[in-house]
């Protein structure tokens, strides 16, 4: 009996909660009342949400798939490139940085930084400071390119650098370097090249031939100056320079080597324009010397083999 009681005491509570309930749900839904429009929100905002997490990966994936380009078909674009950058560079160059980001998609950004590390390995740059998207897929660079200025002799072959002395990218064999833009050969050096590109050529022989260089570059004359000689650089101090006819200027110490004993470069170079002025050219001819070192140009048969 007792139990019954209880049970249905149990049931007459739960009765009461039910009905309690069911008049809170007349409420939400009666008139006057907001709550069902509330509701339709509610569910409205769920299946938005819904949509989008089902939507957005797929729109995404939809969007990488069109955008997508062949690194065969992109191009680079430089801001601004000298002369000498000439097809054939642009075109190896175009191939490092093709074989490095390959296929891919316009959204990926890390091909920017990949483009980039690219462009630096080539050698041709002292730094890329952007690498922006093209439309046309391919990418428009600004960066700082190196100068090529000379060539250093070693055996049999020519390697071209900077004008001080860091290796660049590009080597001919000996006596066969293109005739424009005009590339000085630094000859008789006693040490070879070190490191890879963008590595100083090691040597005080060529540091002393680039300077020299360096100083001639300005002048309307440089071009007939094929060589410099830097073979007895070190042991006697003399510089000599080659010219593109075979003869042979000896000019002595470095520019900054100065001494007493010889006129100043400044003197030397009056001499130089002098004779260029009046004759065309620096030099008397193969198998003779001008000597520049002293106060009385002097002239004197050559002993040593022109190299140009």
């Amino acid at each position: 009996m007792a139990r019954n009681a209880r049970k249905r005491s149990f049931l007459s509570a739960l009765s009461g909660q039910l009905a309690n309930g069911l008049d809170g749900l007349r409420g939400f839904f009666g008139p006057g009342s907001n709550a069902a429009s509330n509701l339709a929100a509610a569910g409205v905002l769920a299946a938005c949400v819904a949509l989008l997490w089902w939507g957005v990966p797929k729109l995404r994936t939809r969007l990488a798939e069109r955008a997508t380009v062949a690194a065969a078909s992109f191009d680079l674009e430089f801001s601004s490139a000298p002369s000498w950058f000439d097809g054939l560079r642009r075109a190896e160059v175009r191939e490092r940085v093709l074989a490095a980001v390959g296929d891919g998609s316009l959204l990926d950004q890390r091909r920017l930084a990949t483009a980039r590390e690219a462009l630096l390995s080539t050698g041709w740059f002292r730094s890329v400071e952007q690498v922006r998207l093209a439309d046309s897929g391919g990418f428009l660079v600004d960066a700082t390119f190196v100068r090529p200025f000379a060539v250093v002799r070693h055996e049999t072959f020519d390697y071209l650098v900077d004008d001080e002395g860091c290796l660049l990218p590009m080597q001919w064999t000996a006596g066969h370097r293109p005739a424009s833009p005009h590339y000085v050969a630094i000859v008789g050096s006693a040490s070879a090249p070190v490191g890879g590109y963008g590595t100083k050529w090691p040597g005080a022989d060529v540091a002393m031939g680039l300077e020299l260089a360096r100083l001639l570059a300005g002048r309307a004359w440089f071009a007939e100056v094929s060589a410099i000689d830097v073979s007895r650089s070190t042991d006697a101090r003399e510089l000599v320079l080659v010219s593109r006819h075979n003869g042979r200027v000896l000019w002595g110490r470095a520019p900054n080597d100065r001494s007493v004993s010889e006129v100043t470069p400044e003197a030397k170079l009056r001499t130089l324009d002098y004779l260029y002025a009046t004759e065309r050219r620096i030099d008397s001819g193969q198998g003779r010397v001008i000597d520049l070192r002293g106060d009385l140009v002097t002239l004197r048969a050559d002993a040593a083999p022109a190299e140009q």
